[in-house]
């Protein structure tokens, strides 16, 4: 029974040596890219745009753009670790070291009388005959008595300064960091520890590596597609238009995955009418290259207005509609895949 308790205490330290194995490296990644993306984030300094607070932020949108998902899941993470470390450090605490001399509450290296004195006195407080309470009895039995022994008893006290305990020298024992109704393996627990065992052992590396091996098959070194990358390497060649690179950048299979709403058709319409000018639209013939443009896929169509909106600084117009989101990850997406195409 004793070493099933043993076996329990170590599964809190289990659990947060699991926990903190992937979330310590995720959340300096996650630093990282922060600090970076606070670097790389370009912003007018002339005088009109300080004036108007263009790129001033109010506490509420910083509060917002802070609180996604994946950010409160990483809190939430962390008050589980911290939880657990408080709980493992008050736990630790409650572990009994044997001192005979602290139990009988003597000073180290006291003499033969002052230790039969306090034996004397302990045992009228603590002993079966003289208190009938059980934790007493215990107490006496399990401390008082060894104490007593192993101070007194040459055998027991040579044994308690060399090996640290009267008994002499302890074997090693290894526990279990599993709870103790998993390790009832006689019933129904038997099958939750089948489960754990399997799930823990078998799965969660199989779908790590799953996961993996499709991410890396999917993506280059630079966190580019291959479809991209194919795409650019079609596209790109010597005789190609400056006016037309703008064209090859836009069909990054990244952008293709960005999803094309109903409720975008009015925002991008408005959008196209600001931008227009910047569109290398033949200007003789405008009604056929309007309409030539819209019957693009819409993708392209969504996505090269909102490279025109940053360029030709009408983002503001986005700030109200529901292109906001769309427009941030054409942004992000937009550094490396300016480096590939460069490439």
């Amino acid at each position: 029974m004793a070493a099933s308790e043993e076996n329990s205490s170590l599964f809190p330290i289990f659990i947060l040596t699991i926990m903190a194995i992937p979330l310590v490296p995720y959340t300096i990644l996650k630093l990282c890219r922060a600090a970076s993306t606070k670097t790389k984030s370009i912003h007018c300094k002339c005088s009109e745009c300080t004036r108007s607070g263009k790129y001033r932020k109010s506490i509420f949108k910083q509060i917002s753009n802070f609180s996604t998902y994946s950010n409160l899941t990483l809190i939430l993470l962390w008050v589980v670790m911290i939880v657990l470390v408080y709980y493992i450090k008050n736990m630790s605490r409650e572990i009994q070291v044997f001192e005979p001399f602290s139990i009988l509450g003597l000073e180290p290296g006291a003499s033969d009388v002052d230790i039969k004195k306090a034996y004397r006195r302990l045992s009228v407080q603590y002993h079966p005959d003289k208190n009938p309470d059980p934790e007493a009895h215990k107490y006496f039995v399990e401390f008082i008595s060894k104490a007593y022994q192993a101070l007194t008893d040459p055998i027991s006290r040579e044994n308690f300064e060399k090996y640290g305990h009267p008994d002499g020298r302890q074997g090693f024992q290894m526990g279990i960091a599993l709870p103790q109704f998993l390790l009832d393996i006689d019933g129904a627990s038997g099958g939750i520890l089948l489960l754990w065992i399997v799930g823990v052992c078998i799965l969660l590396p199989l779908v790590v590596a799953v996961v993996y091996l499709s991410r890396s098959s999917k993506y280059t070194g630079n966190y580019v597609m291959h479809q991209t990358l194919s795409a650019y390497y079609f596209c790109m060649k010597p005789s190609l238009a400056p006016s037309k690179v703008m064209d090859v950048f836009v069909k990054a299979a990244e952008y293709m995955e960005i999803p094309v709403r109903r409720t975008d058709t009015e925002p991008l319409q408005k959008l196209f009418m600001l931008v227009r000018s910047e569109l290398n639209l033949d200007l003789k013939n405008i009604k056929q290259e309007q309409t030539k443009f819209w019957k693009q896929h819409p993708a392209l169509v969504k996505t090269e207005l909102l490279i025109q909106a940053q360029l030709t600084r009408e983002s503001a117009a986005l700030q109200e509609s529901t292109l906001q989101g769309d427009f941030r990850r054409v942004l992000e997406l937009a550094p490396r895949l300016l480096e590939e195409l460069m490439k």
